[in-house]
C-alpha cells in the first residue's frame, strides 16, 4: 500500500483540512468584525475600500495560508519537532507559521489591488494601495489575531499528540462523560527481556529506547488503523473498534508491520544502544466499558476482563516460546491473516476465580495439518 493511500495520510490530510475550514471561517469573520467596526473611522485611511472585495481577499488569503501552512505544520515541521520539547516546538512552530501567513496576507492584498488598479504588482500605486491595507491600520490587529489563531492550533495539535488522535475531541464533545459498552479488540506489546537490558543500558540509555521504541511503531499501528490507548513502563496497549480491527485483519496485520519496522531500522537500534529490541504481544476482544475517569486530569479509560484477559495472553508467550498469542474468540472473527500465516493451536489458559477457559493460538508460516495437544496453563 502506497504512502498516499496509508490511514497516516488520510488521517494527516484530514487535519490540513480542518485547519484550512477553521482558518477560513477565521478570515471570515475578521471581514465581517472590519466591516462592522467601519463607522468608528478604523480603516477610513484606506480609500479604496470596498466590503465585497474586502471580503472575498481576505477570505481567500486565509484560507490558501491554512492550506499552505497547515501542509507545512502536519507533514513537515510536526514530525521534525515531534522529538523535541513542547515549549521548542510552540515556539518555532508559531513563529515560521505566523511568518509564512503574513506574507500569504500581504501577497494576496498585493494581488488584489493590481488587479483593482489594473496595474503590474511592483508598480508604485499597487504598492502603495497594498501598504494601508497592510501598514499600521491594520497591521496590530493581524498581528494579534493571526498569532492567536496560529497558537491555538499548534497547542491543539500537541494536545491532540498527547491524548491520543481523535480522543481530545471526544472529551470535548462529552461522548464519554457516561460510561457507556463497546467491543473492542486490545493488543498487549511488551518488549523481552526489558528488565535485563534496563540494567545493561541505565535508566536513561533505556528511557530512550523506549522513546525509540514508540516512536518507530506508531506509524505501523495508525497505518492499521489502532490507536495508542497507554503507555505502561516498557508495554503499550492499542485498541481498536470492531470493525476497524477485522478490516483486513487490521489488528493481525499491526503486529507485523511493527515487525518490519523495527528491522529497517535495526541498525540504528544496533549503533545506538548495542542491541535491538524483540517483543511479544497477546490479542484478544471482548465488551468493556469506556468512560471519563478523573478530575485534575480526565481521560478515558477501558476496564473489563477482556483487558485483564490479553495482559494474560501477552504473558503467555514466554510460556509458549511465541512472539504472538490470540484468543480462539478473536480468532473466530477474523478473516485468513494477512501474509500466508496460519492459526496453530497451542494451549488454553485458566482464569483464575472464573470458569472460562481461554483457547490460544499463534500464527505460523506453514498450514498445520496435525492435532496438538491442549495444554492447560493456570495463571
Amino acid at each position: 500500500m502506497s504512502y498516499f493511500h496509508s490511514r497516516r495520510f488520510r488521517m494527516k490530510f484530514s487535519k490540513v483540512m480542518w485547519i484550512t475550514l477553521g482558518w477560513t471561517f477565521v478570515g471570515i469573520l475578521d471581514a465581517l468584525n472590519t466591516h462592522a467596526i467601519t463607522k468608528a473611522g478604523y480603516i477610513h485611511l484606506v480609500e479604496n475600500y470596498n466590503f465585497v472585495h474586502y471580503f472575498l481577499v481576505n477570505t481567500l488569503s486565509a484560507f490558501f495560508a491554512g492550506l499552505v501552512s497547515g501542509t507545512i505544520l502536519i507533514f513537515f515541521l510536526r514530525e521534525w519537532v515531534r522529538a523535541k520539547s513542547f515549549g521548542f516546538a510552540l515556539v518555532v512552530n508559531s513563529m515560521v507559521i505566523a511568518i509564512l501567513n503574513l506574507l500569504i496576507s500581504v501577497l494576496a492584498f498585493s494581488l488584489s489591488s493590481s488587479i483593482y488598479l489594473k496595474e503590474m504588482l511592483w508598480h508604485p500605486a499597487v504598492m502603495e494601495n497594498t501598504a494601508l491595507v497592510v501598514g499600521p491600520a491594520f497591521y496590530l490587529k493581524y498581528f494579534i489575531l493571526w498569532g492567536l489563531v496560529v497558537f491555538l492550533t499548534i497547542t491543539f495539535l500537541h494536545v491532540d499528540d498527547k491524548y491520543g488522535t481523535g480522543v481530545l475531541v471526544k472529551l470535548l464533545l462529552g461522548r464519554y462523560y457516561r460510561p457507556r459498552e463497546e467491543e473492542r479488540i486490545f493488543m498487549f506489546v511488551d518488549i523481552r527481556s526489558s528488565t535485563t537490558i534496563a540494567e545493561r543500558l541505565g535508566h536513561i540509555r533505556f528511557f530512550n529506547l523506549l522513546n525509540d521504541f514508540y516512536r518507530d511503531i506508531t506509524n505501523p499501528i495508525i497505518n492499521a488503523s489502532g490507536e495508542m490507548y497507554q503507555y505502561v513502563g516498557d508495554e503499550v496497549v492499542i485498541a481498536w473498534t470492531m470493525e476497524e480491527g477485522l478490516t483486513n485483519a487490521n489488528c493481525i496485520r499491526c503486529f507485523y508491520n511493527m515487525q518490519e519496522a523495527l528491522n529497517r531500522l535495526a541498525h540504528r537500534y544496533q549503533d545506538r544502544y548495542g542491541l535491538i529490541p524483540q517483543f511479544k504481544a497477546g490479542l484478544h476482544c471482548g465488551m468493556v466499558t469506556i468512560g471519563e475517569i478523573g478530575v485534575i486530569k480526565k481521560d478515558i479509560v477501558y476496564s473489563g476482563d477482556v483487558m485483564n484477559t490479553t495482559s494474560r495472553i501477552q504473558n503467555s508467550c514466554n510460556k509458549y516460546g511465541v512472539d504472538i498469542l490470540l484468543s480462539k474468540y478473536l480468532l473466530d472473527k477474523l478473516n485468513r491473516p494477512p501474509h500466508d500465516f496460519y492459526p496453530h493451536r497451542v494451549g488454553i489458559i485458566e482464569l483464575k476465580g472464573k470458569k472460562q477457559k481461554i483457547e490460544l493460538f499463534t500464527l505460523g508460516e506453514e498450514e498445520s495439518h496435525h492435532d496438538q495437544r491442549f495444554e492447560v496453563l493456570s495463571t
